[in-house]
């Protein structure tokens, strides 16, 4: 019996699917709070992307960040002032998104408004952004 000719363009796209979605497996495994934070994208580059920027965000010195004490759901969340869709968007690196320059607590309530939205402050924080190395 003969074997079904396989489209060489899908074997490439089954690769490259396979290998973004091992990248984003071993980044969730070294840290399982990324799982959560990046499931329900399901464009997987955007999913890789956003992993990247988590796991950078977490290695960053968190403590030092003015409320960080006041962390929580219900109080102050964690946000990337220039926002990590906008960084995917513009092809910014994920070191450059997830540094501790980019990051600050404010209310939750402020963070969920603001969402993926440029504020002035977004436009000067990318401004220190692009003169990280």
């Amino acid at each position: 019996m003969k074997k079904p000719i396989k489209n060489k363009s899908t074997n490439a796209h089954q690769r490259k699917r396979n290998r973004l979605l091992y990248q984003i497996r071993k980044i969730c495994k070294k840290n399982p709070k990324i799982k959560q934070k990046v499931k329900n994208i399901k464009d997987l580059e955007k999913r890789l992307y956003y992993a990247k920027v988590w796991e950078v965000t977490e290695s960053q010195p968190l403590t030092i960040l003015e409320n960080y004490n006041n962390r929580g759901w219900k109080n102050y969340h964690l946000d990337h002032i220039y926002p990590i869709a906008m960084g995917f968007h513009n092809n910014i690196s994920p070191k450059k998104i997830g540094n501790i320059k980019n990051l600050r607590f404010i209310p939750y309530k402020e963070n969920l408004s603001k969402g993926s939205t440029l504020t002035n402050e977004s436009k000067n924080a990318l401004r220190r952004l692009k003169r990280l190395k």
